[in-house]
Protein backbone atom coordinates (compact mmCIF):
# COMPACT_ATOMS: atom_id res chain seq x y z
CA UNK A 1 0.00 0.00 0.00
CA UNK A 2 2.61 2.21 1.16
CA UNK A 3 4.45 1.68 -2.40
CA UNK A 4 1.12 2.14 -4.52
CA UNK A 5 0.61 5.63 -2.24
CA UNK A 6 4.28 6.63 -3.64
CA UNK A 7 3.39 6.15 -7.23
CA UNK A 8 -0.02 7.93 -7.05
CA UNK A 9 1.54 10.67 -4.91
CA UNK A 10 4.90 10.93 -7.42
CA UNK A 11 2.06 10.93 -10.68
CA UNK A 12 0.02 13.38 -9.07
CA UNK A 13 3.06 15.76 -8.96
CA UNK A 14 4.09 14.91 -12.73
CA UNK A 15 0.25 16.00 -13.75
CA UNK A 16 0.49 18.92 -11.77
CA UNK A 17 4.19 20.01 -12.69
CA UNK A 18 3.61 19.21 -16.67
CA UNK A 19 0.61 21.11 -16.33
CA UNK A 20 -1.25 17.81 -17.48
CA UNK A 21 -3.52 17.93 -13.92
CA UNK A 22 -4.89 21.91 -15.20
CA UNK A 23 -5.55 20.75 -18.82
CA UNK A 24 -7.64 17.79 -18.19
CA UNK A 25 -9.45 19.50 -14.73
CA UNK A 26 -9.78 22.72 -17.59
CA UNK A 27 -11.27 20.29 -20.05
CA UNK A 28 -14.14 19.02 -18.18
CA UNK A 29 -14.43 22.54 -16.46
CA UNK A 30 -15.53 24.12 -20.26
CA UNK A 31 -18.04 20.87 -20.69
CA UNK A 32 -20.44 23.29 -18.25
CA UNK A 33 -19.52 25.96 -20.10
CA UNK A 34 -22.36 25.77 -23.39
CA UNK A 35 -24.91 24.75 -20.53
CA UNK A 36 -24.35 28.18 -19.17
CA UNK A 37 -24.27 30.57 -22.60
CA UNK A 38 -26.34 28.52 -24.32
CA UNK A 39 -29.63 30.64 -25.32
CA UNK A 40 -32.63 28.57 -23.62
CA UNK A 41 -36.43 28.67 -25.53
CA UNK A 42 -38.95 30.31 -24.25
CA UNK A 43 -42.55 28.80 -23.76
CA UNK A 44 -41.14 25.30 -22.94
CA UNK A 45 -39.12 24.43 -19.70
CA UNK A 46 -38.80 21.01 -20.70
CA UNK A 47 -37.29 21.91 -23.86
CA UNK A 48 -35.25 24.63 -22.01
CA UNK A 49 -33.62 22.55 -19.54
CA UNK A 50 -32.69 19.68 -22.17
CA UNK A 51 -31.20 22.63 -23.96
CA UNK A 52 -29.14 22.97 -21.01
CA UNK A 53 -28.17 19.75 -19.78
CA UNK A 54 -27.00 18.45 -23.57
CA UNK A 55 -24.68 20.82 -24.47
CA UNK A 56 -22.66 19.67 -20.96
CA UNK A 57 -23.64 15.57 -21.94
CA UNK A 58 -21.17 16.26 -25.50
CA UNK A 59 -18.81 18.32 -23.67
CA UNK A 60 -18.42 16.22 -20.36
CA UNK A 61 -17.97 12.95 -23.20
CA UNK A 62 -15.38 14.58 -25.22
CA UNK A 63 -13.39 16.22 -22.29
CA UNK A 64 -13.32 12.25 -21.03
CA UNK A 65 -12.15 11.07 -24.59
CA UNK A 66 -9.37 13.49 -24.32
CA UNK A 67 -8.57 12.63 -20.65
CA UNK A 68 -8.14 9.39 -22.19
CA UNK A 69 -5.52 10.61 -24.95
CA UNK A 70 -3.65 12.35 -22.12
CA UNK A 71 -3.64 8.78 -19.98
CA UNK A 72 -2.28 6.82 -22.73
CA UNK A 73 0.19 9.27 -23.46
CA UNK A 74 1.06 9.86 -20.10
CA UNK A 75 2.31 6.30 -19.69
CA UNK A 76 4.08 5.43 -22.40
CA UNK A 77 6.05 8.70 -22.05
CA UNK A 78 6.69 7.16 -18.43
CA UNK A 79 7.79 3.78 -20.35
CA UNK A 80 9.95 5.04 -23.38
CA UNK A 81 11.68 7.77 -21.14
CA UNK A 82 13.08 5.38 -18.37
CA UNK A 83 10.97 6.12 -15.71
CA UNK A 84 8.71 3.53 -14.56
CA UNK A 85 11.94 1.01 -15.27
CA UNK A 86 13.19 3.12 -12.74
CA UNK A 87 10.89 3.11 -10.16
CA UNK A 88 10.89 -1.35 -11.04
CA UNK A 89 14.45 -1.06 -10.32
CA UNK A 90 13.68 0.20 -7.08
CA UNK A 91 11.51 -2.92 -5.97
CA UNK A 92 8.22 -0.79 -7.33
CA UNK A 93 6.08 -3.73 -9.00
CA UNK A 94 5.53 -2.84 -12.18
CA UNK A 95 1.40 -3.28 -11.74
CA UNK A 96 1.71 -1.01 -9.00
CA UNK A 97 3.20 1.67 -11.39
CA UNK A 98 -0.39 1.13 -13.13
CA UNK A 99 -2.18 1.45 -10.39
CA UNK A 100 -1.21 4.29 -8.89
CA UNK A 101 -1.08 6.05 -12.50
CA UNK A 102 -5.30 4.72 -12.63
CA UNK A 103 -5.59 6.72 -8.78
CA UNK A 104 -4.09 9.83 -10.18
CA UNK A 105 -6.02 10.14 -13.29
CA UNK A 106 -9.13 9.44 -11.30
CA UNK A 107 -8.62 11.94 -8.89
CA UNK A 108 -8.17 14.45 -11.39
CA UNK A 109 -10.95 13.40 -13.47
CA UNK A 110 -13.21 13.90 -9.84
CA UNK A 111 -11.65 17.15 -9.44
CA UNK A 112 -12.66 18.24 -13.05
CA UNK A 113 -16.39 16.75 -13.18
CA UNK A 114 -17.26 17.62 -9.53
CA UNK A 115 -17.39 21.52 -10.39
CA UNK A 116 -18.22 20.91 -13.71
CA UNK A 117 -21.35 19.60 -12.67
CA UNK A 118 -22.16 21.74 -9.92
CA UNK A 119 -21.92 24.58 -12.73
CA UNK A 120 -23.96 22.81 -15.16
CA UNK A 121 -26.62 22.31 -12.36
CA UNK A 122 -26.37 26.15 -11.39
CA UNK A 123 -26.31 27.29 -14.95
CA UNK A 124 -30.25 25.52 -15.25
CA UNK A 125 -31.61 28.65 -13.11
CA UNK A 126 -35.27 28.23 -12.42
CA UNK A 127 -35.69 25.29 -14.62
CA UNK A 128 -33.88 22.77 -11.97
CA UNK A 129 -37.13 22.67 -10.63
CA UNK A 130 -38.17 20.20 -13.66
CA UNK A 131 -34.61 17.82 -12.90
CA UNK A 132 -34.72 15.75 -10.57
CA UNK A 133 -31.00 16.24 -8.71
CA UNK A 134 -30.95 13.03 -7.37
CA UNK A 135 -31.26 11.23 -11.09
CA UNK A 136 -29.04 14.60 -12.17
CA UNK A 137 -26.05 13.12 -9.85
CA UNK A 138 -26.24 9.36 -10.09
CA UNK A 139 -25.86 10.09 -13.75
CA UNK A 140 -22.90 12.90 -13.70
CA UNK A 141 -21.20 9.84 -11.21
CA UNK A 142 -22.22 7.05 -13.75
CA UNK A 143 -20.56 9.20 -16.04
CA UNK A 144 -17.41 9.76 -14.23
CA UNK A 145 -17.42 5.80 -13.66
CA UNK A 146 -17.10 5.28 -17.42
CA UNK A 147 -14.23 7.95 -17.42
CA UNK A 148 -12.60 5.25 -15.42
CA UNK A 149 -12.99 2.67 -18.17
CA UNK A 150 -11.54 4.97 -20.41
CA UNK A 151 -8.42 5.89 -18.39
CA UNK A 152 -8.00 2.27 -17.99
CA UNK A 153 -8.08 1.35 -21.92
CA UNK A 154 -5.60 4.16 -22.48
CA UNK A 155 -3.23 2.73 -19.55
CA UNK A 156 -3.46 -0.38 -21.86
CA UNK A 157 -3.21 1.12 -25.00
CA UNK A 158 0.35 3.70 -23.44
CA UNK A 159 1.58 0.04 -21.86
CA UNK A 160 1.13 -1.27 -25.77
CA UNK A 161 1.88 1.58 -28.43
CA UNK A 162 4.53 4.72 -29.00
CA UNK A 163 3.38 7.99 -27.28
CA UNK A 164 1.52 9.60 -29.99
CA UNK A 165 -0.31 6.18 -31.50
CA UNK A 166 -1.03 5.36 -27.72
CA UNK A 167 -2.77 9.41 -27.23
CA UNK A 168 -4.69 9.28 -31.01
CA UNK A 169 -5.93 5.80 -30.59
CA UNK A 170 -6.91 6.49 -26.80
CA UNK A 171 -8.86 9.42 -27.24
CA UNK A 172 -10.33 8.43 -30.83
CA UNK A 173 -11.83 4.63 -29.67
CA UNK A 174 -13.19 6.87 -26.42
CA UNK A 175 -15.02 9.74 -28.48
CA UNK A 176 -15.97 7.09 -30.75
CA UNK A 177 -17.75 5.10 -28.15
CA UNK A 178 -19.21 7.92 -26.04
CA UNK A 179 -20.17 11.25 -28.24
CA UNK A 180 -22.66 9.74 -30.81
CA UNK A 181 -24.83 8.32 -28.38
CA UNK A 182 -25.16 11.98 -27.02
CA UNK A 183 -25.68 13.41 -30.98
CA UNK A 184 -27.04 10.47 -32.71
CA UNK A 185 -28.34 8.24 -30.26
CA UNK A 186 -27.29 4.80 -31.47
CA UNK A 187 -28.96 2.29 -29.77
CA UNK A 188 -25.79 -0.16 -29.69
CA UNK A 189 -24.52 3.04 -27.43
CA UNK A 190 -27.18 4.05 -25.48
CA UNK A 191 -28.66 0.81 -24.02
CA UNK A 192 -27.24 0.01 -20.91
CA UNK A 193 -24.72 -1.40 -19.85
CA UNK A 194 -22.94 0.43 -22.98
CA UNK A 195 -20.67 3.03 -21.97
CA UNK A 196 -22.43 5.71 -23.82
CA UNK A 197 -25.63 5.26 -21.71
CA UNK A 198 -25.14 8.17 -19.06
CA UNK A 199 -24.26 10.61 -21.45
CA UNK A 200 -27.22 9.98 -23.58
CA UNK A 201 -29.49 9.83 -20.08
CA UNK A 202 -27.54 13.05 -18.97
CA UNK A 203 -28.62 14.65 -22.40
CA UNK A 204 -32.19 13.64 -22.12
CA UNK A 205 -32.43 13.36 -18.27
CA UNK A 206 -36.06 15.49 -18.18
CA UNK A 207 -37.61 12.42 -20.63
CA UNK A 208 -35.85 9.69 -19.40
CA UNK A 209 -37.82 6.67 -18.11
CA UNK A 210 -35.64 5.25 -15.45
CA UNK A 211 -32.19 7.69 -15.02
CA UNK A 212 -30.96 6.26 -11.75
CA UNK A 213 -31.83 2.11 -12.65
CA UNK A 214 -29.72 2.52 -16.36
CA UNK A 215 -27.34 4.68 -14.84
CA UNK A 216 -26.16 2.58 -11.95
CA UNK A 217 -26.12 -0.56 -14.44
CA UNK A 218 -23.83 1.48 -16.84
CA UNK A 219 -21.75 2.70 -14.00
CA UNK A 220 -21.31 -1.06 -12.47
CA UNK A 221 -20.38 -2.12 -16.18
CA UNK A 222 -18.14 0.47 -16.56
CA UNK A 223 -16.26 -0.01 -12.85
CA UNK A 224 -16.11 -3.61 -14.01
CA UNK A 225 -14.63 -2.67 -17.11
CA UNK A 226 -12.15 -1.15 -15.57
CA UNK A 227 -10.84 -3.68 -13.70
CA UNK A 228 -10.66 -6.18 -16.36
CA UNK A 229 -8.70 -3.06 -18.39
CA UNK A 230 -5.91 -2.40 -15.61
CA UNK A 231 -5.53 -6.38 -14.96
CA UNK A 232 -4.34 -6.37 -18.80
CA UNK A 233 -2.51 -3.09 -18.65
CA UNK A 234 -0.78 -4.49 -15.55
CA UNK A 235 -0.34 -7.97 -17.53
CA UNK A 236 1.14 -6.22 -20.82
CA UNK A 237 3.32 -3.52 -18.72
CA UNK A 238 4.91 -6.74 -17.15
CA UNK A 239 6.44 -7.96 -20.07
CA UNK A 240 7.34 -4.48 -21.54
CA UNK A 241 10.82 -3.69 -22.45
CA UNK A 242 11.30 -0.26 -19.58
Amino acid sequence: MSRFLAVAGLALRELWISFRLLFVMGLLLLAALPAAIVPVPGGDPLAGATGRIQPFAIGLAAGLALAAGVAAGTISAERQRGTAGWLVSRAVPRGTIVAGWFAAFAVVLLLGIGPAAVLAWLSLGPLAEIVDPVAFGVTVAAAWGVGLAALAMGLLLGSLLGTLPAMLLGGALTAALLVPAVTIGLPALVTPPAPGAPFAILGDLVDAARPITDSVRAGGAALAASAVLLLLASAVMGRADL
